[in-house]
């Protein structure tokens, strides 16, 4: 198996565990969030459209709730996957029975925290394409600014899939990041994957692409 599928494929099975190391990063991306606030109502039309559907708005007007898929809560580490949003002041969390967690947080917390996790994933991105060729088998990046589901990169082939390249890092900290602001900018389950295409340079062919989180197979 290539390079980015066993790193994407150990993503998604540590996604939950490690979305407790972020910090204030993470809570879905609630449907109500101002555009001045938050930069996902101006960068994300889509999350606007899909909170109705996966942050519905609570009794009271200034709570919304969030719901984190169990297709990204393979590990079933509760604790772990909603460390963030308790930090931030959820009201309640609740383990519901098809695996899934939800969880009651302010709109002006998950403003913040989207906003967090909005710079955060720019300034990865801004240091892959501003670093030096010598230091990287990537050579280009594109991604959907919406949304941050597909991804196209253009390597150096040979160089990256390398034993001495560590740019299969650098997707693997895109595909986490992307998922998550995904769930809290309240993109339905069925809708919340991240594509990556990885072009070789010298043809201009895409080599590989992989999808987070996989298919799970037919029963």
């Amino acid at each position: 198996m290539k390079k980015v599928s066993i790193l994407i494929l150990t993503a998604a099975l540590l996604l939950a565990g490690c979305s407790g190391n972020n910090g204030e990063n993470n809570t879905a991306a609630a449907t109500g969030g101002s555009p001045e606030a938050s930069p996902s109502a101006e960068a994300s039309p889509s999350a606007e459209t899909n909170s109705d559907a996966e942050g519905s708005v609570a009794a009271d007007t200034d709570e919304v709730s969030i719901v984190f898929p169990a297709s990204l809560n393979e590990s079933g580490d509760v604790e772990g996957m909603t460390a963030e949003v308790k930090e931030a002041g959820a009201a309640s969390i609740t383990e519901n029975g098809d695996g899934s967690v939800t969880a009651v947080i302010s709109r002006e917390n998950l403003d913040k925290l989207l906003q967090k996790y909005h710079s955060e994933l720019l300034s990865v991105i801004e240091g892959v394409e501003s670093a030096d060729q010598a230091s990287t088998s990537i050579r280009d990046l594109s991604y959907d600014e919406a949304t941050f589901q597909e991804y196209s990169i253009t390597v150096d082939k040979a160089a990256y899939e390398s034993e001495e390249s560590a740019d299969g890092l650098v997707i693997f900290g895109l595909a986490m990041q992307s998922l998550m602001y995904q769930v809290y900018s309240g993109v339905e389950e069925a809708d919340i994957k991240v594509v990556f295409n990885l072009i070789d340079e010298s043809t201009g062919e895409v080599f590989e692409t992989s999808v987070l989180p996989e298919e799970a197979p037919a029963q």
